[in-house]
């Protein structure tokens, strides 16, 4: 270990532990608002050598990361988390260790991290791996380095309180303290949004050494000082100096409308649960349930955790930064969300241990990896070092992650039976809405997915049960991934609707929303550029799913369908799911270092039609599905049966 580091960690640790030996603080005073300044860089410089080392935060144990609204009751933490994080965004942008440079290792500005260059002849795109085998180990460096860089920044802010009291308070907080995770799928608390208030405020207040003050919330949006727009290349992320969610227009002026994601998600919100909990109880493969490439011929069930992860991305940035894989990890909500992918991928491990990451040719090129690249488990997770020396980390070094420092108290005892009964729990059979969600506006209504006798003996078994086994519909999706200039949306309905885009997000027809996150490129598909394309040529196609299952029981609750058999939901899904594809944007070929968006559409802005997306195709799928038995066990999923002639002959159907 260099001196300089274990010099630091040392004094870290005495000045955390021992603040108990200091003397009393002075009394705080009232302060007015104030921006906070950046930290000097000498205090950064300490965690450097010739490498930079990711390591995450594993002085004091392994801690579990906490939910943003866990984390939020607990006064100390939440504040030194505020602190530490508007001083990280504080750093000056040319520093290696700012969160400006750390934003960028995933997307733009696409220049070198840490001495790893680009692969000779490649310029463009950045380090982040997509569709790929690598997808979830490669952020799970990338989150440790943001979370122990941060951590740096909430040790100074606790160090910058006088000593005494306060300080030793704040100091034990921080001891325990992981970045939090966002969990946008279990059924949210009574009257709230899934969408996190702390993230929807452009200011906060927080306690600051000379008494409670109001500064800029450093959850809400990254204030680029300055935007760059060479390192942007595309209008308007080149000119906007604040990130956006949902912003008013793509001018100069816009501005953020938060307001308006909330109810959008929850519209959602069924999907995303129903998505999760079918991915952890039929998906023993970690090919298939890490990345969104479709397989082929033959894979009925073709969801992925990666394809849920793009339709998060999509709709919380809603045409704004978060919308665009270049420009995504500039949003603070980014560590949120990829916490909690992180935190799924943990789960999943801890039930399918045997499954990890296995040899595949790169689909999609990055900065330091070509078209066709043979990819494994000890493939480098560029462009993140294990140590000063220059070794790098790979899927094999990254499997656990208290490798890193933390944990999910979702884990329990580590046990496959602890973590079935949290997933049952939170997204299942035991959510609180009887296993297939909720929704506020109570369009689909609560059905127990069990059966008496088994875990719920009290229960009465649903009408869809027979022979001890339940029916469930999903909707495959299947479609390039460039097949429209950026990230697109498509909006799966059933039954009536208004038909129009504005609609479509809000509509109580929505069954869900599924999304495709891309970059922005001056090509659109047709133009059929190389680094679109797989080795041999041919497209990339992604592909996720839709349950149906909830929404079909709505229906069933509400007179409009009397049973849940094939015979009688084929036509019903015939006459009655319905498909509309919005894009994000359009834009024409760059000719120009930035490039000005010659149409602007949102994300709800514009009607796509089906014909016009390359390789859309929209299956059905059913399967009888036999309930658990045990609140630690998983429903048993038979073989699916594509129902043909729900989509055939319709634009985007089957052929």
């Amino acid at each position: 270990m260099a001196p300089r580091l274990l010099t630091y960690r040392l004094l870290l640790v005495t000045s955390l532990v021992h603040f108990a030996l200091l003397a009393t603080a002075a009394p705080l005073l009232v302060h007015q608002v104030e921006e906070l300044a950046a930290p000097q860089a000498p205090t950064l410089q300490r965690r450097q050598g010739a490498f930079t080392s990711v390591t995450g935060i594993t002085e004091f144990g392994i801690q579990p990361r906490l939910e943003i609204r866990q984390l939020e009751q607990n006064a100390d933490q939440w504040n030194i988390y505020l602190l530490g994080l508007a001083r990280f965004q504080a750093m000056n942008q040319t520093e290696k260790m700012s969160y400006y440079q750390i934003a960028g290792i995933h997307g733009r500005p696409y220049v070198p991290w840490d001495g790893v260059q680009p692969e000779p002849g490649v310029d463009s795109p950045g380090y982040c791996t997509h569709v790929s085998n690598l997808f979830l180990p490669w952020h799970r460096p990338y989150l440790a380095l943001y979370e122990q860089t941060l951590y740096l920044h909430i040790v100074d802010a606790v160090n910058d309180f006088p000593a005494g009291a306060v300080r030793q308070r704040y100091a034990e907080a921080a001891l325990s303290w992981r970045a939090p995770y966002w969990d946008w799928a279990a059924v949210p608390s009574a009257g709230q949004s899934i969408y996190p208030t702390s993230v929807t405020t452009p200011t906060v207040d927080v306690q600051m050494p000379n008494g409670t003050t109001t500064i800029p919330n450093p959850l809400y949006a990254y204030e680029f000082h300055p935007v760059n727009a060479g390192d942007f290349y595309f209008d308007p992320f080149s000119s906007w100096n604040v990130t956006m969610r949902y912003p008013t227009s793509w001018d100069d002026n816009a501005t953020s409308q938060n307001s308006l994601i909330g109810p959008i998600l929850d519209n959602s919100r069924v999907s995303f649960q129903d998505r999760l909990y079918n991915l952890f109880t039929n998906y023993n493969n970690f090919t298939e349930f890490g990345n969104e490439a479709w397989m082929g011929p033959g894979v009925s069930n073709a969801d992925s955790l990666e394809s849920i992860h793009d339709a998060i991305h999509s709709i919380t940035g809603n045409n704004g930064h978060m919308t665009y894989l270049d420009y995504s990890a500039f949003d603070p909500i980014f560590w949120l969300h990829h916490a909690m992918i992180d935190r799924c991928f943990t789960m999943w491990q801890a039930i399918y241990n045997n499954s990890y990451v296995e040899p595949m040719a790169a689909i999609e090129q990055t900065y330091t990896i070509k078209f066709g690249q043979d990819m494994n488990e000890n493939s480098p997770l560029n462009p993140f070092h294990t140590d000063p020396n220059g070794d790098l980390w790979t899927a094999a070094t990254v499997r656990s992650t208290r490798t890193f420092g933390y944990t999910y108290a979702d884990l329990g005892n580590g046990s496959v039976s602890a973590v079935k009964a949290a997933v049952n729990s939170l997204y299942g059979n035991s959510a609180g809405s009887g296993g297939l969600s909720k929704r506020a506006t109570n369009v689909h209504t609560a059905v127990n997915r069990e059966v008496p006798g088994a875990a719920n003996p009290d229960g009465t078994a649903p009408e869809e049960v027979v022979d001890g086994k339940h029916r469930e519909y999903l909707a495959n999706i299947v479609s390039q991934k460039f097949a429209l200039n950026g990230s697109f949306a498509v909006y799966v309905l059933m039954g009536e609707f208004e038909d129009t885009p504005l609609a479509w997000p809000l509509s109580p027809a929505l069954v869900g929303t599924h999304a495709v996150f891309a970059a922005l490129s001056g090509m659109d598909a047709a133009s059929d550029p190389q680094f679109r394309r797989r080795r041999d040529g041919s497209p990339i196609q992604v592909t996720g799913t839709m349950p149906l299952t909830s929404m079909l029981l709505a229906k069933v609750e509400a007179g409009e369908l009397p049973c849940m058999d094939p015979e009688t939901v084929v036509p019903y899904l015939t006459d009655n799911l319905h498909w509309r594809i919005g894009p994000v944007c359009s834009a024409s070929a760059p000719t120009l270092p930035i490039v000005t968006m010659l149409t602007f559409t949102q994300f709800d802005g514009t009607q796509v039609p089906a014909e016009d997306v390359a390789d859309l195709t929209i299956s059905v799928v059913s399967a009888e599905v036999q309930p658990a038995c045990a609140k630690d066990e998983f429903p048993q999923w038979g073989d699916f049966t594509v129902l043909t002639s729900v989509t055939q002959g319709k634009p985007g159907g089957c052929a």
